[in-house]
């Protein structure tokens, strides 16, 4: 127990001192945080790499608690337990993603890098054996655990990497469900699982101080890979000895919001026949944002909703059979409110019956605005760009209208202020942005998706046409 809070406030300390030393190193490398039309904001200054400070300070808390002689640290590297092929695997995860913060990676070598590092671990012992069904625990055949072992740590990744959205959501929705796992497991006796837990705990909530609205740092894939690694990971560990069919799911409830975020989200794109890895700005921190709520507010709001999962999965622990059952239930009814609140399980244009009854026209859209994505290089003058974007909005239902960026419209940052237009690169240039000519207009989230895809191809060739000395955001 002594060990446990140790670690925590070890590694909180060592990341409240790493965490600007990693800002300041990341804006001498130019690692600011990218910006497209899929973003909410504007572009800033901020730097990434936040990830690499959490991941030093995690690090350098086991090594130094290790040193010190305690009796858990050390326990670390004994045979028999899952810890260093964990701590191992994090390497290459965290190395990949501070590649991506530095020089941009598409999807699948980062893919490839998840699955390698998965397959390595399930090699070292670290396997989902079962999983849960009707009657009990269901045992999985050897391909079976292979397979579903790597989907879940690919999955849980993937699921932190996208709900990194806002001013301390992801850090803060880690920072709760280890802190679930830390509390699961000293209730279970498991004080390796806790130590390591909580140390990652400390590491990323003395991040969270630089990290939560307004922040002066992002962590970056560097941290979302990272934390999303480790997360999977010691999930897994946390039920490698459970009994029984509920405790099995106690790592889907205590990471219920990601997983639900993901997989709403995958379900919408997949629905209204988009690629379902093609970025948008429909995941549950976007809802919010578009009901009105500020960042800060959404960020909260979010947060209590993973507490609430987080005592759910607590009480599928504490619990006999009965109310560990009924703490599964609770937690499967409180994640279909969220999908009801937030518009995806109910009627209108924001539903997920909404997106299915649009497909082909969203699948029309998408083939004109590749035709289009071949035109745009060859426009020469801004008229000829909007002559383009004119024909586009006639598809579309509702104009579009190109407004440049201006000193009167320079303090624009919502969403319901138009969709941002950027030059591509590190600079993150705003040019302009492109706005739906008919206020009364409700723009669904497939139409959404569409602009902001638009203005990443317009960006390059707005450029090119807008003169050089144009104002800079």
């Amino acid at each position: 127990m002594r060990a446990v809070g140790l670690g925590l406030l070890l590694s909180l300390l060592l990341s409240l001192l790493l965490t600007p030393i990693a800002g300041r190193v990341a804006l001498w490398l130019k690692a600011l945080d990218p910006f497209s039309a899929r973003k909410l904001l504007r572009p800033s200054q901020v730097p990434r790499l936040g990830g690499v400070a959490i991941a030093i300070a995690f690090y350098l808390t086991v090594a130094l608690l290790w040193s010190s002689g305690s009796v858990v640290a050390r326990a670390t590297l004994q045979q028999g337990t899952p810890v260093l092929p964990i701590l191992l695997g994090g390497v290459p995860m965290l190395l990949l993603g501070i590649v991506d913060d530095l020089r941009g990676l598409r999807a699948l070598p980062k893919l490839l890098v998840e699955i390698v590092v998965a397959l390595f671990l399930y090699g070292q012992g670290l396997r989902v054996l079962g999983t849960s069904g009707p009657t009990g625990p269901i045992e999985l055949s050897q391909l079976l655990s292979a397979l579903v072992t790597v989907a879940w740590i690919v999955g849980v990744v993937n699921a932190v990497n996208l709900i990194d959205g806002l001013d301390g959501l992801a850090s803060g929705v880690a920072v709760i469900a280890l802190g679930t796992t830390t509390v699961a497991a000293l209730l279970r006796g498991d004080l390796l699982l806790a130590f390591v837990a909580g140390s990652l705990a400390g590491a990323t909530l003395g991040f969270l101080r630089y990290n939560f609205n307004p922040a002066s740092i992002f962590m970056g894939d560097s941290g979302s890979l990272f934390l999303g690694y480790l997360l999977a990971t010691m999930s897994i560990w946390s039920v490698r000895k459970s009994a029984t069919a509920v405790l099995v799911v106690f790592p889907v409830v205590a990471l219920g919001l990601p997983l639900l975020d993901t997989g709403l989200t995958i379900s919408r794109r997949f629905l209204a026949g988009r690629p379902v890895m093609q970025a948008d700005r429909d995941h549950v921190h976007h809802r919010l944002l578009l009901m009105g709520l500020p960042v800060r507010r959404a960020v909260l709001w979010l947060y209590a909703a993973c507490l609430v999962f987080g005592v759910l999965s607590l009480l599928m622990v504490l619990g006999g059979p009965l109310v560990s059952r009924i703490g599964l239930t609770l937690a499967v009814g409180f994640a279909l409110l969220l999908g009801y609140l937030l518009g995806y399980l109910r009627g209108g244009p924001q539903g997920l019956w909404a997106a299915l009854s649009r497909r082909s026209r969203t699948q029309q859209l998408l083939r004109a605005m590749d035709e289009l994505s071949l035109k745009l290089p060859g426009c020469q003058t801004l008229s000829d760009v909007e002559s383009q974007l004119a024909q586009f909005g006639q598809l579309l239902g509702f104009s579009l209208r190109l407004k440049l960026e201006t000193t009167q419209i320079a303090a624009m940052r919502e969403l319901s202020d138009g969709f941002p237009v950027v030059m591509p690169g590190k600079q993150g240039r705003l040019l302009g942005y492109l706005c739906v000519d008919e206020p009364s207009h409700t723009v669904n989230p497939d139409e959404r998706t569409l602009i902001g895809l638009l203005c990443d191809s317009l960006g390059p060739t707005l450029g090119r046409v807008v003169p050089s000395d144009a104002p800079r955001a």
